[in-house]
């Protein structure tokens, strides 16, 4: 048991080990077993990891709150489990019918204010946020308020994930990532990261011409979802993150 401010509602409560992605995605991600193989870079070899990447950060209200109001739907949608909601594949992009896009958007911007707020090493890179207080609270107004805030300063875009050069099923491609960044063509903040079979990426904008269009871009009022389809083996940091395990592995 541990003591502290709740990074949510501010109060000094009994505080949980809380996820930044969820513990139902690593439960299903890891299909049953108790570790995942993770690079550490620190040490240049893979290792077998039993880290869920969870830190003391919410009280319990606040974490069921998240859970229950962003979490469960958001993955019941994306793993196809509502029978209001349909998914469909068409040749030249993955379709998702009858989503509450708002829910979703507020589902991924817990994620980043969680990853935010963490202080696990995994998502240290998050901290360039600690440079921009607006940015930082205008993500945890939102998760609060059940609200999305400043809509001019980022998009959200969400990918599904395909192999062109492997028999991968959907359930091979079901893994999860840490999160990236870098700064695009067009000097957005870009942070990305996968599972559930999906790519997803949060851009932080610093000027008005810089709004994403297109497939995947997540519009609050809209029902219907139209993603592109991805290669994993595209993607350059899943690319990078697979040669240093490759190399790793050969040298020892």
């Amino acid at each position: 048991m541990k003591n502290g401010i709740c990074k949510l509602c501010d109060l000094e409560k009994e505080l949980k080990r809380s996820h930044v992605i969820g513990r139902a995605v690593f439960k299903k991600a890891l299909k049953g077993a108790n570790h995942a193989l993770r690079f550490d870079k620190q040490h240049n070899k893979v290792v077998k990891d039993q880290d869920q990447w969870a830190t003391y950060m919410l009280c319990g209200e606040c974490e069921h709150k998240l859970n229950k109001k962003y979490e469960d739907y958001s993955l019941n949608i994306l793993r196809n489990r509502m029978k209001s909601v349909k998914h469909k594949k068409r040749n030249y992009h993955y379709e998702i019918q009858g989503v509450d896009q708002k829910k979703l958007m507020l589902y991924l911007l817990s994620i980043m204010w969680r990853g935010i707020e963490s202080n696990h090493e995994v998502f240290k890179k998050l901290k360039i946020f600690d440079e921009s207080p607006v940015a930082k609270n205008f993500l945890k107004e939102s998760v609060k308020n059940e609200r999305i805030f400043l809509t001019e300063c980022f998009d959200l875009r969400i990918s599904k994930l395909v192999s062109l050069i492997a028999p991968f099923n959907e359930m091979d491609l079901d893994f999860i990532t840490d999160i990236y960044c870098n700064i695009d063509k067009k000097q957005r903040i870009r942070f990305l990261t996968i599972f559930e079979g999906y790519c997803f990426e949060f851009f932080f904008l610093t000027d008005k011409s810089q709004f994403l269009t297109g497939l995947g871009v997540l519009k609050k009022n809209k029902s219907i979802l139209k993603m592109p389809y991805i290669d994993i083996f595209s993607i350059p940091e899943f690319q990078k993150s697979l040669s240093e395990m490759l190399e790793s592995q050969n040298q020892h």
